[in-house]
């Protein structure tokens, strides 16, 4: 009977162990974030990532498709109408404008920000998060 115990108590470690190491595995995601709230969405490294605006000098639609290197965003292609400047870094400095016309989005969701954040500066950051924490916080 004490082997029985024995083999019942080692297959429940197990499983523990199993559940602990895949709940605190990293996963990749995009975090946005203004100082209070965040939002937290799933982003493949290479997964591909785009951010659309109305750039307010010149009132026309700027679309950056945008790339993670690690934990950075890369532009990698910028489509408008009139591009007069255009700056990389490892995260997104944006800051929601009254028209609220801002988006990010990939193949497998979409967020308008305005609605989210309301007028403020975020920043927007590639990382890695443990599964657990990400499916919390809502990365799908």
């Amino acid at each position: 009977m004490s082997g029985r115990n024995n083999a019942l108590v080692a297959l429940v470690a197990a499983v523990v162990t199993a559940a602990g190491v895949a709940l605190a595995t990293p996963v990749p995601v995009l975090t946005l974030s203004d100082g209070t709230t965040e939002f937290v969405r799933a982003l493949d490294h290479a997964e591909p990532l785009q951010y659309s605006y109305r750039q307010s000098i010149y009132q026309v639609t700027v679309v950056e498709e945008l790339a993670r290197e690690g934990n950075a965003l890369r532009i990698q292609r910028v489509r408008s109408s009139d591009i007069r400047s255009v700056a990389a870094d490892t995260e997104l400095v944006i800051r929601i404008t009254p028209a609220g016309e801002q988006t990010l989005s990939t193949s497998r969701w979409g967020m308008v920000l305005k609605p989210e954040f309301g007028e403020t500066v975020i920043r927007v950051r590639a990382q890695d998060r443990p599964w657990l924490l990400a499916v919390l916080a809502g990365a799908r």
